[in-house]
């Protein structure tokens, strides 16, 4: 619980500095042109929460937008991001109390400060200033309730099938969701290959595995404008996914070895049967195995677009967080597994990986505060006045040389298109419409935030 509270914290005074209610990007479209007009002019349908954006089913993300803007009257991203920090402290609370669950007195502590250090907000800033990405947190909190659900032994039928509910639920998140039931049934396979047999609740536990590995197929969706973001060859898309799975050193994709001998090690003894398990560990590897398939998804679909050649975007970190976090579990259980001649090397190594670790992570925390948190802190209300200008005149020009993220939307013509639906007339974001009173949730979060 501490771990979260510490990390609602630290995310909402980093939306303070630097948040703003100006929609970006597909907000525009998906909320903007959509979701809202719909629901003002009575159009909207509950089954439009199930359709595709993108390559993603977010349904969870659009009801949660859909219930803000009735309960609070109109658009606000500012609460969206009060919302999302939310969500990301319960993730990271989650998170903490299931890998703790094993460890008694400092152990526990060292897992918190470890969940802190790792869902602290700068190195996933895009998440935590863009209000569309709730279905980041959707995902993995539906997710890491599934692993928690079917992933261990003897699983009971109440269990197996609450784990369906929340796979089900996790694929409705966001296309991450899809991969869950594969890397369920990757560690089926790996405890079989250990034990040597396959046993008759290895067949009983297949069912819901079956169940869902069928709703992904049948869930999924591809963009055919997307093609050309795919890698264009084989060592383009290994130098994505090096890039990925190295994470934090995501500029150099060989650090992918190192980053992940630990986990690499561990399933490489189990398999050759010359180590046995330990408590929670099941768990920790379908953590790791879901980064790495992340990863492989993230190289497969965006490796070829340009976006991993000044690294890995940020959107991605929440996730491939979970591989480093993987790892460091099982370089301390190695460690502590060793026997007495090789215990003082087995420490030794577990530090020197804990210390290349920490240098990635001070490395792009460095570079990601020098780039991107602090200047963006410095002039948060650029992007507010440019977009309140180009909606007085009308004019594109009030974007020309500058940076990516102060332009609210590629299409201008959507933004144009949105500030002048009369359906949304007294319901846009408040910088849209100083002359009109807030809604109640626009009130409390700036109250919350120090902004009033």
């Amino acid at each position: 619980m501490a771990a979260g509270i510490i990390v609602l914290i630290v995310q909402l005074a980093l939306v303070a500095g630097a948040g703003t209610d100006i929609p970006y990007q597909d907000q525009w479209s998906a909320e903007g042109r959509q979701l809202y007009p719909a629901w003002v002019d009575g159009g909207w349908r509950a089954v439009d929460l199930l359709q595709p954006h993108n390559e993603h089913r977010i349904a969870w993300t659009r009801a949660l937008d859909l219930g803000l803007f009735a309960a609070n009257g109109q658009w606000d991203p500012l609460v969206q991001l009060a919302a999302i920090a939310v969500l990301r402290a319960l993730v990271a609370a989650t998170l903490a109390w299931r890998l703790a669950e094993n460890f008694a007195g400092r152990g526990r502590m060292i897992v918190a400060i470890g969940m802190v250090a790792a869902f602290l907000p700068h190195l996933a800033w895009q998440n935590v200033l863009w209000g569309f990405q709730s279905s980041v947190y959707f995902a993995l909190l539906f997710s890491i309730a599934t692993f928690a659900l079917l992933g261990g032994e003897g699983a009971s039928i109440r269990r197996q099938f609450a784990g369906i509910v929340c796979g089900t639920a996790a694929m409705f998140a966001m296309g991450a969701g899809l991969l869950v039931p594969w890397v369920l049934a990757a560690g089926l396979v790996l405890r079989g290959i250990e034990r040597g047999r396959v046993t008759w609740s290895d067949v009983a536990r297949a069912w819901p595995l079956l169940a869902l590995v069928v709703l992904a197929l049948a869930l999924r969706t591809e963009v055919a404008g997307h093609a050309g973001l795919r890698p264009h060859s084989a060592r383009e898309f290994l130098r994505a996914l090096g890039q990925a799975a190295a994470w934090p050193h995501v500029w150099t994709a060989v650090a992918a070895w190192g980053m992940n001998f630990p986990i690499i090690l561990a399933v490489l003894l189990r398999l050759a049967r010359r180590r046995r398990g330990v408590a929670g560990e099941d768990f920790v590897l379908l953590l790791g195995g879901w980064g790495m398939a992340m990863a492989g998804a993230m190289a497969w679909t965006r490796g070829g677009g340009g976006e991993f050649e000044g690294g890995v975007p940020s959107r991605y970190a929440d996730f491939l967080v979970l591989l480093a976090i993987a790892n460091a579990w099982c370089a301390i259980a190695l460690a502590r597994q060793a026997g007495e001649r090789w215990r003082p090397a087995g420490r030794w190594a577990a530090a020197g990986w804990a210390v290349f670790l920490l240098v990635g992570w001070a490395g792009l925390s460095i570079e990601v505060m020098h780039r991107l948190v602090l200047p963006r802190a410095r002039d948060r209300d650029a992007p507010v006045v440019l977009a309140v200008r180009f909606q007085e005149k009308r004019d594109a020009a009030v974007f020309n040389g500058k940076p990516l993220l102060y332009i609210p939307e590629r299409n201008l013509g959507t933004v144009a298109a949105v500030l002048d639906d009369p359906r949304l007339r007294g319901r846009l974001p408040p910088s849209f419409q100083p002359g009109e009173p807030m809604g109640p949730l626009s009130r409390a979060v700036r109250w919350l935030l120090g902004r009033n």
